[in-house]
Parts: C-alpha cells; structure tokens; sequence
C-alpha cells in the first residue's frame, strides 16, 4: 500500500500523489513505463534507455517523435487510501502544473480539461470517486504541436507565428512556453509533461490556503492589503484569522463565518486584513549592486483557529501576539530597525519545478494551495457573513459570476489537529518608473555635479518612416505631438528620462535577461537555479529579466532574488508574435496572469511587471509583412491583450508598476481606468527602453552603440567553453568551422559568416581554417572557439563601458542595461555569459569588472584616452588612480633595472561623486605615448586602476591598436603556482617573460568551478594571483595535480604561416536579417 502524507485541520486529509507510482503510456499502448511526478516522457524515455540523451548531437531530431505522441499518467488509489478521503465533506483535486493541453478523468469520467502551462488546476471530484473500492486518476496529454497547428488554422484570420531556425508549430496559439518551440538559442522539443504537485485535499471544516499582498507607500510608512483564501465545506464554519509580522508587533485579528453552500462547491474565499507599518519601525529592503542597505525581509504570519479549537503550544493564536483585537497591533517599544543586519529569514518552502509554484510540504503538516473550478459549473452566488473586530466582513468567494476558476497562491500551509497556519514574507521599499522631460531629470540626477560630452553620430530615425516625413516625440509641454521631418533634435522636441527610483534613490540597474534554466522543467532544481543566481550575483548585477517566451520561474528563484537583493523585470509570458483574442483565450490569460501576480506579490524583489517580450518592436520588422499590412487589426488584439494582462495585475496589487513591452515607448495614458501606448519609432533613443543588435558594425566601437536611456537587450554570441561543447558531441567529428554539426548547433540564420566578418576586425585570422589534416582541422576549430569568445567579452565590455558612462551625459542619461543573455539549456551557439554546464565564459568576467561599483575604464575616442570612474556608491568618495604603459619590450628580467617604475606613467587622487560617472582624465595619445620611449600604439597598452578604501580595486586595460595590427612575441606563458587557500578555493599564479594579451586560466575535469576574475592581460613585471573556487565542493591537495590547471593567451591562437585577407561585409539575406537584429 503506497505511503499516506497526511495532515489534519479539523479533520482535513491531504493525500500527495507525487511519489506513487504513476503509469506512462504512449498513444498505442507500445511504451509502458513506471515513474514518479513531476515527469516528462521525454526524461522518462532517457533514463529507462528507450531513448538517448535529446541534448546529445542530433538527439533533438532523433526524438522529435516524442512531441507528436500523445501521453496518458495513470495512477491507482486503493480502497483504504479513499475510505480515509470519502469521510470528508469535500475532496478536491489539485493540479500543481500540466504541460499543456490535457484531459484529467476519475475512473474514467472526465472532470477537467487544461490548456495552460502556466496556471495550476483544481477540481471537486468527489462525486466521482467510489468509496469503498479502488480508484483511478488519468491525465493524458496531447501533443502540444498538434494543437497548435489545430487551434491556429481553426482561427477566424490568420496570425503569423514568429520562427527561427529549428522552430515547429504555432506557439502563439497556444499557453505554452514559446521556447519549447524553438528559439534562436536552443532546441525544439515542445515536451509534454507534469510539471507540477497532484494532491487530494479532502476537508470538512474551512482551512486556510493562501495569500497574497497589496502593498502602498505613505509619507510616513507602508499600508499592507493582505488577502487570506480559505477552502470552505458545504456547512460553512467560524474561527478567528490573525495576520502579524511579529518582529514588529504588527496584528490584525478577525472573527469569520462563513455561510453554508450547496454540496461539491469548492470556491476559495478571501478575507481582507489591513495594516499599517510605520518607517520608523522597519528596516527598507535595498537592492544589491552597490552600498545602498540589506535586503531585509519580515515574516509575515497567518493563524486560522476554528471557533473551539484548541491550538497546539506552538501555533500562535489571537492571544500570543501580545495584542488586543483592535486591527493595529503595533507595539511603541518595537524598534527593529536598530541595529539590525542585512540577513534574510528562513524561506518558506519551494517546489523547484514548477512555475505555478506548488508544493505540499507535510513534514510539518498541511502545506496546500489550490485552485478549484473550471468545466465543473460550480460558481455560484453564496450567501456569506462574517464579523471583524465586532462588526461585519464579507469573507467572499474569488470568482464570482462567471469568471472561471478561481485564484489561489502559494501554499506554505502547516496546520495542528486543530487550526491551519500560513508563513510568507515581506520586504518593504518603493519602487518608482521616472519618466520626466530631460532638463528636469538632469536636475534630479547631476545635482550640482557636471557631466560630460563627447562626439558621437547623429541617431536616425529608421527608414521605415523616411516616407511620412514626420515623427512623434513630446513637447516641452510634455503631450505626444506630430513634428515635421525626421531630425531628432528637431525644435521643440523634448527627450524624456527612463530609470527607476528604490526607495528614493536613483539607482543604476546593471543585469542580464534569463531564459528558462532547463529544457524540461521538471529537471529545474534548486541547486540548477541557486548556481546561475550566484554567478549574477558575483557579476555584480542587481536586475534580471525573465523573459517572455519562456515561463514564470519557481519559487526559489523568487526567494534567491528576495534574499540577496536582485530586482526582477517580470515579464508576462508572451514573445515575439501576435496571439488570438477571443474570449476562451482572454480568460485562460486573466487565470493565469491573476494566479501569478497573487504568487509575486510577496516578493520585494519583482520591481515591475511587462507585458510581452518584443511584440511592440515586431510592427517594425521589415519581413513582418502580415502584421504591418494589418496593423489597425492587430493592433487591436494588441491592446485587448494587454489591457487584460494589466488589469489582473493590478487588480492583485493596484501599485504594481506595469510597462506595456520590452522594448516600449511607454504610455500615452496610463489611469487605473486607461491605458494607451505611445506608438512611434520603437528605437528612438529619446524615450523608453530599446533592443539592440547589430552584427554588421564594429562591436569594439562604443559609437556603434545607441546612447539609449534604458536598455533591455542587446548581445553577441559565442558558442560554449571547447569541455562543455566537446560533451555534447563527437569532437573528431563534429568539430569544424562550417561543419554540419556546428551550424545545426547555432539557430541563427547566417552565423558564420558574420562571425569570421567580425572577428577579421580585430584577431588575425587563418587563410584556411579547415585544413585536411584531422588534428589541425580540431586545434584550429579550438581556436574558433576561443578567439570567439575573446570577441564576445570585447563587444560586451565596449557596450557595458558605454552605457554605464552614459548615466552622466547630459544628452543620454543612460540608467540601465540588461545583456542578453545569462544563461543556456544546451550546449549551441547563443548570446549567454555562463554556459549550460555552469561554466563562466570569458565574457562573464568582462560583465562583473564593468558592473562593478567602482568601475574604472580607460576608453580610446578618436585621437584622445579618456579617463572615467562610474560610482554605484551613494556617497562622494576620493579614488586613487594609476596609469601604466606596459611595453611589448619589457621583459620580466628587465623588471629590476628598471622597467617597472618606467610603466608607472601617471598617478593621481580624484574625488568621484555618488551615483555619478566621471571623467577623471582625458589626454591625447601622443601626449600618453610620449611619457614612454619606444611606445606607439601597436607596441604599448594601458592599464589604469582605480583604488577606493573597502571597495575592490578597478582595473581597465586599453590596447590601442587592433589585435590584428600588432605582433607579439612568445610570452612564455606559465603557471608559477597552485595553493589551496581554502577546503574550496584554490590560489593560481600566472607569470609570463613578456606582456601577454588575453590571457585566460582553465580549470580541467575533474575540477569544476570558475575564478574570481580571468580574461585580462599580465604584465611581465607583475605576476598575477587569481582565485578558483570549486563548484564540486571540497578539494584537497590530491586534486590539484599538474594538469590541474591551464593557461593560454592570444599569441596560443593567432600563429598560422599563411593569414586571412581584411574582412569585406558577407551578404545576408532581408528575411534573415530580422532574426539576426531581433534575436530573442
């Protein structure tokens, strides 16, 4: 007899159907397998050998087969396991996460259909159910593909469906991840699965089963909208509900009674608690990336205590707290702002897999969150009353009318015999979107401080609009007007400020944009999220975007935001292409949107919520023929959409800031009533956020680079580290510039050429990069790797440079960046910095030194180097800054005669204001070079370094001529040391006779793990110490054998006999070129 998992509220019985054995079928009966859940036949397949690994080689193709299948879960509850469930009034069965579209029956009785990723299921299923015999519960799946292509050709009109290389299906037709059909960073596999806790929650006395918050800032503090969700039986019930946050001594107590109702109904019904938090008795939780303040989090408690009920010891009740049934509840002598650290309390629990975020947790008793409705027609109209401190509350049901199912949230429920408890957290700060014309957010942001200017091209509006002759900008009356012609500094037109102000402060926002972390989510676990949050984290990053093609991550992502201070850009899980509006499909999105604004509504880490990925910008793609000849229609479905989309959310938390797109405009009119969008030239600089993707021009040339005021993408790519990518494939093989194997392995049209095109700009490259012989066919393609990644970290580094300066140019004001893309689900060419094996690619550590903050950097602009310190530290601080010009002549045996000192061209101290970017220096080159004899710019580099007191210390090097251009000599490149500082980091020391340029330390197998920085160049006259730290936990001196650890540099990858010609542009085809500028 399987295991029980049960848990008592008054009588309550909650049976988890996870680890029972499940029975997987195929659609004929051929395959039949036994499993736990969450599972997806593809995974499943794989670990009993049915088939190989989809991620190996060609296995995305090989099992493609698995995506047209449809997939019955069946599982059996004995007699006994029912006789303990039919004793309850109601029983009710919870879907945790379904991928996609599924028929759930009871012993053969369909009681529920879904059609939704995204959302979680419930269902009366009572009637169903025979009490004294055994049972069945079936799910089967139906192809997701199939019924997109079903749903799509069955639409009234047709809607394009953006594609990429390797894409299948329709996705925009159905609510699915719109990855799993393919992107132009991964496979296609369109999975079908389980994604998600089954639970059968049986009860007979009401019990509390979410929450979710409504927060407000006043002048004097915070006032907190606090929605408890109770399941309710068909006799009703009364009891006392307390919400507190004891560390504040902050209560409010309610005596509830809920009404009876006819027999299966399952409604959740919600009662409302307010309270007011007053500043001086709260710590602000702050974001991270620089010396803002902790991240710190309260525990917000809810107790439920039926009338009669005697709690355990433990179970706080209304008396526990200290205080009276007045609703206030805050203690004068309550003080915890003093003194107190940045840690983070205890998390609640998580379920890894599943982005609806469910998971029943009865180590401590019930733990339970549902969702109860849909194709049962139970919403009814139910006479309800209650009482609060004396007087009347109105405990209602969620959904009334006819709105579908209803909207639980995240569980966490522990309960006694008696009474149902709930914990959730808190974070208070204020998040604020400013939006004001330019010469007031100067003001606002320089202060009394100058910033600077620099020469730079003219931004154009694209040709798109060439033949109107006129385009929208604000007035210096701040309305959306038509201007004349296409000039952007055409008079009267007013610029407008982008960035975010945390709780008053104007702070810079420096991230990256994360995909899904798995290609199957039921294999997305806490450890898989935790590594790729840590390696944002040490980046120095303090804003991620999860993006909208892929799906809402788990709770311990949330968590891992909440608790070290990364903001989230959340974005609504639609991507790329237009999607039905038909009543059926609005109200699957109101479900869905409103079951997850509920779920983040805790988390002080989610600054703000938009509405799509890049469906705004689509209007302009030039091959987007469909959409642009019918704009007026489709710009329809856009705002039935969005206007949807924006309502759910702000009906859960009515100050929740909600921008329309990434990229957008903004709004025209944005009231609790309306809600209109500013239409225009969707990369105009001038205003909002924008995307950026240019492959064409010369990524090492900042003027490349739009002088946006927020960006939400931009990107390069390169393919994994050689030991990742070497894994999931033949080398001997596989491995060649143009080989099938590496274009089938980049889902992005005309990769290649545009690769070699770039890096011509900059690497001196082989005449021949596929010779006949098999070894240097391997040690070339070796280099390819490299020399790309190498480019990759220079385009990434010019850009973030960029940008972050820009925060003080009066004419930009650029305040936030985000690069596409942090992270992989497999091993192919795309835009991330950490590789699906958790790897850092060089271009990782080129983000953290620029996010640093204290950044230095040391910028080439036309015949002049300039200086800048970029401060993300509130306060004015003195830094000391030190230049070098390191020779290609120097020599490490020359360095005691000498040379060292000769490098030591500049120092001086310079006072940089808080949330400021600097120019501390600006000297033309021939002035630098002539401090050096013998230096021109093939034959000397700069190093500047800026030192401020308990900060790390910056460094920028500047070569000033392409690494074409210069000849350098054999290094003699080593590793001088290895020594364990730590059970799990280890000291590596780098030294070399004469400069090295791109010097990049590897760890081998069986070590994992990366360093503290990498990817720099080392100076002969100073050896330089880098740390490793393991990612395979503790090492010992065993592990650190002579091969341990590898180093290369550029002059490993650029000594072929015979070399490429100058790069010309290869010709790219119109229909390509919009995957290639619009990559995600």
């Amino acid at each position: 007899m399987a295991a029980w998992l049960l848990a008592a509220v008054h009588g309550a019985e909650v049976m988890r159907l996870d680890s029972k054995a499940w029975q997987l079928t195929n659609g004929n009966g051929s395959i039949a397998l036994s499993t736990t859940i969450p599972a997806y036949p593809l995974e499943v397949l794989r670990t009993n050998g049915v088939i190989g690994d989809p991620l190996y080689r060609y296995g995305e193709q090989d099992s493609r087969w698995v995506a047209y299948d449809t997939w019955t879960f069946t599982v059996q509850i004995t007699a006994e396991e029912t006789a303990k469930l039919a004793s309850q009034d109601q029983i009710v069965l919870f879907l945790g996460g379904v991928d996609t579209v599924a028929n759930v029956s009871v012993n053969g009785q369909q009681v529920l259909e879904t059609n939704n990723f995204h959302r979680h299921w419930s269902v009366p299923v009572k009637k169903y159910l025979m009490p004294a015999a055994p049972n069945t519960i079936s799910i089967s799946i139906a192809p997701a593909y199939n019924k997109s292509i079903e749903y799509r050709d069955a639409h009234s009109y047709h809607i394009p469906t953006l594609y990429n290389t390797g894409s299948i299906g329709a996705y925009n037709f159905v609510r699915k991840p719109a990855f799993d059909f393919g992107w132009d960073w991964g496979p296609a596999f369109a999975a079908s699965g389980i994604h998600g806790s089954i639970e059968l929650i049986a009860f007979s006395s009401p019990t509390l089963t979410g929450a979710y918050l409504a927060q407000e800032a006043t002048d004097n503090g915070f006032k907190l909208k606090i929605t408890s969700q109770f399941l309710v039986p068909t006799a009703g019930g009364e009891g006392t509900l307390t919400v507190a946050i004891p560390e504040i001594k902050a209560v409010n107590i309610q005596d509830i009674e809920f009404g009876c109702g006819p027999e299966n109904d399952g409604d959740i019904f919600e009662v409302s608690s307010e309270i007011f938090v007053a500043k001086d008795q709260i710590q602000l939780w702050w974001p991270a990336g620089g010396n803002y303040g902790p991240h710190k989090l309260y525990n917000v408690t809810f107790d439920f205590a039926p009338t009669g009920a005697e709690c355990s010891p433990d179970t706080p009740t209304s008396d526990s707290t200290g205080a009276s049934k007045d609703g206030k509840g805050l203690a004068p002598d309550s003080n915890p702002a003093a003194g107190n650290s940045a840690a983070a309390a205890a998390s609640p629990a998580s379920a890894d897999s599943s982005g609806v975020d469910v998971d029943l947790d009865l180590s401590n008793g019930l733990n339970l969150g549902v969702n109860l409705g849909d194709l049962v027609d139970f919403n009814l109209n139910l006479p309800i009353i209650g009482s609060i401190l004396g007087g009347l509350v109105p405990a209602t049901p969620s959904n009334p009318g006819n709105l579908g199912i209803p909207k639980p949230n995240n569980p966490a429920i522990t309960s006694t015999s008696q009474c149902s408890s709930l914990q959730k957290r808190i974070g208070f700060r204020t998040v604020e979107l400013v939006q004001e014309p330019l010469p007031q957010a100067i003001k606002s942001l320089f202060g009394n401080n100058t910033g600077f200017n620099f020469s730079q091209d003219t931004v154009d509006i694209d040709g798109i609009l060439s033949a109107e002759g006129w385009q929208w900008a604000m007035d210096d009356k701040g309305d959306w007007t038509m201007f004349p012609g296409l000039d952007p500094n055409v008079k009267g037109a007013v610029p407008e400020s982008y960035y975010f102000r945390i709780n008053g402060i104007p702070i810079y926002l420096k991230g990256a944009n994360v995909i899904p972390m798995t290609v199957i989510p039921s294999n997305t676990t806490t450890e898989v999220i935790n590594t790729m949050l840590t390696a944002a984290l040490e980046a120095n990053q303090n804003l991620l975007r999860v993006w909208g093609g892929g799906l809402y991550h788990p709770q311990a992502f949330y968590d891992f935001c909440d608790e070290h201070g990364i903001l989230i850009w959340q974005d609504a899980m639609f991507g790329g292409s237009h999607y039905p509006r038909d009543p059926e499909m609005l109200q699957n999105i109101w479900e869905e949107i409103t079951q997850q604004a509920e779920r983040l509504s805790w988390h002080p880490s989610v600054a703000l919520w938009c509405g799509n990925n890049e469906l705004e910008l689509s209007y302009e793609w030039p091959n987007n023929t469909m959409v642009r000849s019918n704009r007026n229609m489709f710009v329809t479905d856009y705002m039935k959409n969005i206007q949807t989309v924006r309502k759910a959310i702000k009906k859960v938390n009515p100050s929740s800031i909600f921008v329309s797109s990434s990229p957008t405009k903004g709004a025209l009119v944005d009231t609790p009533e309306d809600y209109q969008i500013r239409w225009g030239w969707i990369s105009d600089t001038r205003y909002g956020s924008v995307h950026h993707y240019e492959y064409l021009a010369d990524c090492e040339d900042f003027r490349s680079y739009p002088a946006a005021k927020f960006v939400t993408e931009f990107g390069w790519q390169s393919y994994p580290l050689p030991e990742t990518y070497a894994a999931a494939m033949i080398p001997e093989t596989d491995w060649g510039v143009g080989n099938p194997m590496n274009e089938f392995r980049n889902r992005r049209t005309d990769v290649t050429p545009q690769f070699l095109y770039q890096y011509g700009l900059h690497f001196k490259l082989p005449k021949e990069w596929n010779p006949e012989d098999p070894k240097e066919r391997m040690s070339r393609f070796k280099d390819y790797l490299w020399i790309g990644h190498m480019q990759h970290m220079r385009c990434y580094e010019t850009a973030l440079n960029y940008w972050r300066r820009l925060r003080s140019n009066p004419q930009s004001i650029t305040m936030g960046v985000m690069y596409w893309q942090l992270n992989d689900i497999w091993a192919g060419a795309s835009w991330s910095s950490v590789d699906i094996s958790g790897r850092w690619k060089p271009v990782h550590y080129a983000v953290k030194r620029s996010y640093a903050p204290i950044a230095v950097q040391a910028v080439r602009d036309y015949g002049k180097v300039d200086i800048f310190i970029v401060s993300d530290l509130v306060n004015p601080v003195n830094a000391t800054v030190k230049l070098q010009l390191v020779s290609l002549n120097d020599t490490a045996a020359s360095c005691s005669e000498g040379t060292a000192a000769a490098q030591n061209i500049m120092e001086f101290t310079a006072t940089v204001p808080g949330l400021f970017a600097s120019r501390v220096l600006s000297k033309n080159i021939d002035d630098l070079l002539a401090l050096r004899s013998g230096c021109s710019v093939s034959t000397c580099y700069i190093t500047a370094t800026a030192t401020v007191p308990e900060v790390a210390v910056s460094e920028s090097q500047l070569w000033l001529a392409p690494f074409r251009d210069i000849s350098f000599p054999n290094p003699n490149l080593r590793i001088e040391g290895v020594k364990l500082a730590s059970p799990e980091t280890v000291n590596v020391t780098v030294a070399t006779d004469v400069p090295a340029a791109l010097v990049l330390v590897s760890e081998t197998d069986p070590l994992l793990g990366h360093f503290d920085d990498n990817a720099f160049s080392v100076n002969p006259c100073e050896r330089r110490t880098i740390t490793f730290m393991s990612k395979k936990g503790q090492l010992s001196d065993a592990d650190l054998v002579p091969s341990a650890f590898v180093v290369e540099s550029l002059y490993d990858h650029s000594r072929w006999e015979e070399f490429a010609e100058a790069p010309t542009i290869p010709a790219i085809g119109v229909a390509n070129k919009v995957n290639d500028v619009y990559p995600s």
